[in-house]
């Protein structure tokens, strides 16, 4: 069974709060009380043996601070009329060594403008995106920018390894504090909604804003974690990572390909300027094509077999109504209006719902958007509109 602990400033709370109630501490009616929250079907009234775990000894390790059964624990904080996530003690998640990223092109806006954030006092900066845009090699140069401004950087990586429900990151003084792959502990029917009992990871970014501190917080998450919004008047930033382009150039050039200036605008294009995309559609071109960009766009192929696994793995978590949107935009490489979109879907489901999927898709980097004219559309990018294509048989 799993135990937990107080912390040392939760055990003082439980000791002061044991003392203003005014009863000894071998007073049975703390036994009586936890058992009773614990199985409430029967009376525990002056009984001898009390609910499965609770006892006079278990009590006593209790108010000493020692580690006691889970479920007992939050009945003793109960009884106390105490939050018991307040009181118990959260080991933070394990640190990672910072991820060496030996190739990194372009991405000079984004830097100035994210250091100078950093240099300013904001407090939290969320680097959000389709995944293989590049949030995790941004973070990296900001942490290796952010040496001399920090006394400490940490790194948490949640994209293989996501933390246990009861714990939580703790601010330490004058850190960088890096959350890499948050969505790691997302992932509910809506874009960005926290999986269960990662809701108190909301409760500490709410915390990073709203405490004064001098330390940074960054995390980058494939989805836009739901309640972010509200943080940005206390001083959040969110930062949407879009594509590459004139850093393309160079990642192009890497890999030896030949190309002209129409030629690397279009297959950037095509890949939405994704460097993992690029990257894998470089590596095709130099193998089939000899690394020709132009033959390679005259022939009309776009690579999105290799991509399937992962777009499909993206796919995995959302809606019926988030599906049948992407399925109807799958239809058209120019995208849709608003108006279209809900005409179209007007007799499977109501006009909130669908706005409500078009949010989540949002929040989930899986839609893009564009103005044309003065009127916004919702378009999928080459590669996701040809792997939804694939996938869902349009």
């Amino acid at each position: 069974m799993p135990t937990i602990k107080s912390s040392s400033t939760g055990l003082q709370i439980i000791k002061q709060t044991r003392k203003e109630k005014g009863w000894a501490i071998d007073n049975p009616y703390w036994l009586e009380q936890a058992s009773q929250i614990l199985e409430p079907e029967l009376n525990w009234k002056d009984a001898v043996v009390f609910a499965e775990g609770v006892s006079l000894p278990t009590w006593k390790r209790f108010l000493k601070g020692d580690a006691i059964n889970a479920s007992v624990f939050k009945a003793f904080c109960q009884v106390l009329g105490l939050n018991w996530q307040d009181v118990v003690e959260r080991p933070i998640p394990i640190t990672t060594p910072i991820p060496n990223i030996p190739l990194f092109f372009g991405r000079g806006y984004e830097l100035d403008t994210l250091s100078q954030a950093i240099e300013q006092g904001k407090r939290l900066i969320a680097i959000t995106g389709i995944g293989g845009i590049g949030k995790t090699a941004l973070a990296v140069k900001l942490a290796e920018n952010g040496l001399s401004h920090f006394q400490q950087t940490l790194w948490f990586s949640f994209h293989h390894n996501p933390p246990a429900t009861d714990t939580l990151p703790t601010l330490t003084p004058h850190s960088l504090i890096i959350f890499d792959g948050w969505d790691g502990i997302l992932g509910g029917e809506r874009g960005g909604q926290y999986r269960a009992g990662y809701e108190v990871y909301a409760d500490f970014l709410r915390t990073v804003v709203e405490t004064p501190h001098n330390s940074c917080v960054i995390i980058t998450s494939r989805e836009q974690p739901e309640g972010l919004n509200l943080l940005t008047a206390a001083g959040a930033v969110i930062f949407p990572l879009g594509g590459l382009m004139e850093g393309a150039i160079e990642l192009l050039q890497h890999h030896q390909l030949t190309f002209d200036a129409q030629q690397w605008i279009a297959l950037v294009n095509q890949y939405g300027g994704n460097p993992l995309f690029l990257n894998m559609a470089a590596d095709f071109i130099k193998e089939i094509f000899a690394g020709d960009v132009g033959e390679f766009l005259a022939s009309g192929t776009l690579v999105v077999g290799e991509f399937e696994p992962l777009v499909s793995q993206w796919l995995n978590h959302i809606s019926p109504w988030e599906k049948m949107i992407m399925k109807f935009l799958a239809t058209n490489v120019e995208g849709f209006t608003r108006q279209e979109i809900l005409l179209h879907l007007a007799s499977h489901t109501s006009n909130g719902e669908i706005i409500k999927a078009l949010l989540s898709l949002k929040r989930r980097a899986l839609i893009e958007t564009m103005k044309d004219v003065d009127v916004e559309r919702f378009y999928l990018q080459p590669v996701i509109l040809k792997c939804v294509q694939r996938l869902f048989n349009c």
